[in-house]
């Protein structure tokens, strides 16, 4: 393929991804999706920049790091509730184009666009994730395909981006994406709940808790979930997810909010943090244009000594094909059963008919649980009671626990939930014994 113009190879690579790939609602949870083929027309209402033409004045504005939204294809409106972005960086270019990523760089450091506004395109790559298509997105791709000629130019005028044809027409505008208030800081230990104040995911239901740099574990109006993440420089992706447990006590409602939460979260593109009324606020900006917000969510100073404890699942590493590792929910088998109550010199508690106790070696005043989230399991002495008639021995998933709980290191809790961590990076998930 020849690199003459940007936005061609943009375009053809949106035609192939669209076509390839349109088939689940995000990048984790995919389902079945037909696309019409009597899908409506784009809206014919025209934007009011978007009308073809002469070619504008070059301006000294920066197209270079900004993130720029697309507005109109020939003066016509893209479809309502697709989202295309386009972002260039010197000899780097890449977006959205509402099913997929994609993006590539020129080797040699050449800038895709020159001041002069000529745009060159190096080879390109994309993801293929599934999308969820609104009627007629074929056929905004085909429209966006053809709207491209070689011999592209590009022009900033009045904060929005033109992409001119040789005729000197305007086939593409686009506007700035306004920068997300706040910086980007580290996410590990922090927790958060999502403001949702029309109750579109369930007041007060949804929280997020980043356990390390690449996992974080939250609950929503139905079930707990677990997601992998990567994070820098304010830039967010969650390539995984997972969920915990069954639906069947979750209302219908519940489930639904659920699934919203967990579709529009999955595309997270953008984070930083800032100051509302002097506290903090986590922004969470979507490949899809959307902002979801979160309040902090305070872990207080040794609250896991309040309550007893009943374990729900583990949170295990695996490591995938690519050799990632990424979290991995396992819930209990039935019959587990697994409780624990802390204090600062021990951790007892059963498993089924079998009671445990992790005792401090040097006996009183040897502290096993810090009120700061430490725990020193290594100083303790584990001792076990089998008070089952029948004499059964511990099960594989009960042994696992003692294990995990003999490496444990750290532990984190949020709202009624408490999540120990080992040193491999596993974790223990607990729900308070009240709220079951």
């Amino acid at each position: 393929m020849q690199t003459t113009g940007l936005m061609v190879v943009l375009a053809i690579t949106m035609a192939l991804m669209i076509g390839i790939a349109c088939d689940g609602p995000g990048p984790s949870e995919r389902t079945e999706s037909d696309v019409s083929s009597a899908a409506p027309a784009l809206n014919p209402t025209p934007t009011p920049t978007g009308a073809a033409i002469s070619v504008p004045s070059p301006t000294k504005s920066s197209i270079d790091g900004a993130t720029w939204i697309l507005e109109s294809i020939d003066g016509q409106a893209p479809i309502a509730g697709t989202y295309t972005t386009l972002t260039v960086n010197g000899p780097h270019f890449g977006g959205f184009d509402g099913c997929n990523f994609f993006g590539g760089r020129h080797e040699s450091g050449r800038p895709i666009i020159n001041a002069d506004g000529d745009i060159s395109a190096p080879p390109f790559g994309g993801t293929a994730v599934g999308c969820m298509s609104p009627p007629g997105i074929l056929d905004q791709a085909d429209r966006y395909v053809e709207a491209m000629q070689q011999g592209a130019k590009a022009r900033v005028v009045d904060d929005q981006l033109h992409i001119v044809d040789r005729s000197g027409e305007v086939v593409l505008v686009f506007v700035r994406q306004p920068p997300l208030a706040g910086r980007p800081m580290d996410l590990v230990g922090t927790s958060w709940r999502l403001v949702d104040d029309d109750v579109t995911y369930g007041a007060g239901t949804t929280t997020l808790l980043f356990l390390d740099s690449r996992a974080a574990t939250g609950t929503t109006a139905c079930r707990d979930y677990t997601v992998g993440y990567t994070a820098s420089n304010g830039r967010i992706r969650m390539p995984d997810q997972g969920m915990s447990g069954s639906t069947e006590a979750c209302s219908r409602d519940a489930v639904k909010r659920e699934h919203r939460f967990v579709e529009d979260f999955g595309w997270a593109n953008e984070y930083s943090i800032h100051q509302v009324e002097g506290s903090e606020r986590l922004s969470v900006r979507t490949s899809k244009g959307k902002t979801l917000t979160f309040e902090p969510l305070p872990q207080l100073a040794g609250a896991i000594f309040d309550t007893r404890w009943r374990l729900t699942r583990f949170l295990e590493t695996r490591s995938d094909g690519s050799g990632m590792t990424r979290p991995k929910n396992t819930d209990l088998v039935p019959g587990a059963d697994v409780t624990a109550a802390f204090a600062e010199g021990s951790v007892e508690g059963s498993f089924g008919c079998h009671s445990y106790a992790y005792r401090a070696v040097g006996g009183d005043g040897t502290t096993l649980i810090g009120g700061d989230g430490t725990i020193f399991n290594d100083d303790a002495t584990l001792s076990t009671k089998n008070s089952c008639d029948d004499q059964r021995t511990v099960s594989p998933q009960q042994r696992q626990y003692l294990d995990f709980m003999a490496a444990s290191e750290r532990y984190h809790v949020f709202g009624d939930r408490l999540v120990i961590l080992t040193r491999a990076g596993d974790g223990l998930v607990f729900q308070s014994a009240a709220g079951n």
